[in-house]
């Protein structure tokens, strides 16, 4: 039997955190089709009834015949690239169309109205909307010239956060602790990458995507952001049309590098955070999932909004107050109960400690350890189990290696092989960190 509510999966990165959303939707019984590149985790699922390559080129013109094709109730993006070609596909879309409007239609129902599409591109704008709201933000200014960032470095006490439009995972994130750091991260980041840069894009991480992005030469704003001392947060928000939905938020115990995603996080419920989510939501009138990420001032204990993530980020299928973020909006939009939670899934209580998987096999295992937080590993899906405690598919190639072996120190951590991967679940097992290992450690 046909199933009544098709999802369309899309991503361009290689992320796991849409795999595990993937196996959300499909144990909530909807139907599941997924855009994605080559070697992606996804294709370790069962579940999922059909698969498209990521384009190279004209990405929106592929999405569109993708939803005229498929026909998604819902369409789910993984990372922001796939954000802005769903931006640009709406606007190429032909109204006086059938296939066109069912192209906006569909748009707009994932991902809300286009009038405020550019709010999820341009960081400063959200910033100075969500001021005019009341919520508490850093300071921030736009940098077009040399001369506007000596002028900020001047006004604004150090360290700095300077920030590139269009980039995300952390990678166009640098924090300078002096003048003379934050001109070179400005010179950097305002201009247009350098094709030795593009190069390597291409040949360690093997990432035709991002390389495209760099070769093509386009310089991107950049903005300067007051630096708050204390710890990431972040919050997930299910929602429709404008109305919340369902949150769940995290304070960050342990993250990757300076600027890079959490590996460690304390499930929270943040007054703070649930009042910039609603003002988002209403404001922007957006659906579908969308993440805001903060930092909790050490001195105040305020949540300070840093930047939205306009999609749906790594925390989705964590089970709480008994169900899922995924299966709220689910419930919510067909108006009927979804499959209940697994059994043997985790409900996670306020305070709760969660190591990620398998972003936490990046991390130092002694940040891991001394948290004591339990392990989220999909046991119930072996071969995705055996799949995320590989390589990154982009990092398995021959040049990856090598890279790694003459840039010991990676922003971000290096990529570990299996046999090093069960090397750190061995550990935190014998920390007490594991009730239950059922692959064999060998």
């Amino acid at each position: 039997m046909k199933n009544d509510f098709t999802v369309l999966i899309v991503s361009s990165v290689w992320w796991s955190a849409i795999t595990r959303a993937a196996l959300e939707f499909i144990e909530s019984g909807v139907s599941v089709h997924a855009i994605c590149p080559q070697g992606h985790s996804l294709h370790c699922l069962d579940g999922i009834e059909s698969f498209s390559r990521y384009p190279y080129f004209a990405a929106p013109g592929v999405l569109a015949e993708a939803v005229a094709r498929i026909r998604p109730d819902l369409i789910v993006p993984a990372d922001d690239r796939v954000v802005l070609a769903l931006h640009q596909a709406y606007v190429e879309a032909d109204p006086a169309t059938e296939a066109g409007r069912l192209c906006r239609e569909t748009i707009v129902r994932s991902l809300g109205q286009p009038e405020f599409f550019s709010y999820a591109e341009t960081r400063l704008k959200l910033i100075e909307a969500f001021r005019a709201r009341g919520v508490p933000t850093p300071a921030a200014a736009a940098l077009d010239t040399a001369q506007d960032l000596r002028a900020w470095c001047a006004r604004t006490p150090g360290p700095w956060v300077l920030k590139r439009d269009r980039s995300w995972g952390g990678s166009g994130v640098v924090i300078a602790d002096t003048p003379a750091e934050a001109m070179t991260a400005f010179r950097r980041l305002s201009q247009p990458a350098r094709m030795a840069c593009a190069l390597r894009v291409l040949l360690a991480d093997r990432d035709i995507y991002s390389f495209m992005e760099a070769s093509s030469r386009r310089p991107m704003p950049v903005m300067a952001q007051a630096h708050v001392t204390g710890m990431p947060a972040n919050i997930m928000v299910a929602c429709w049309r404008g109305e919340v939905i369902a949150t769940l938020g995290a304070n960050v115990v342990a993250y990757q590098g300076r600027t890079g995603a959490a590996t460690v996080i304390e499930i929270t419920d943040s007054a703070d955070m649930a009042h910039a989510a609603r003002v988002a939501c209403g404001s922007l009138q957006l659906s579908g999932f969308f993440g805001l990420d903060f930092v909790r001032c050490a001195r105040t204990g305020t949540y300070h909004f840093i930047e939205m993530n306009p999609r749906l980020t790594q925390i989705g299928h964590l089970c709480h107050n008994g169900t899922t973020l995924i299966r709220s909006l689910l419930r919510h939009v067909r108006g009927t109960q979804v499959a209940v939670t697994s059994p043997d899934m985790l409900e996670l209580g306020t305070r709760a400690l969660v190591a990620l998987f398998p972003q936490v096999l990046r991390a130092e295992a002694d940040s891991v350890r001394n948290a004591s937080a339990w392990i989220d590993i999909p046991w119930r899906h072996p071969a995705l189990v055996e799949e995320l405690l590989r390589r990154p598919w982009p990092r398995r190639g021959s040049v990856a290696r090598l890279e790694e072996r003459l840039r010991p120190n990676m922003p971000y951590g290096k990529s570990v092989d299996r046999s090093e991967a069960m090397g750190k679940l061995s550990t935190l097992l014998q920390a007490g960190m594991i009730t239950d290992m059922p692959l064999a450690l060998s």
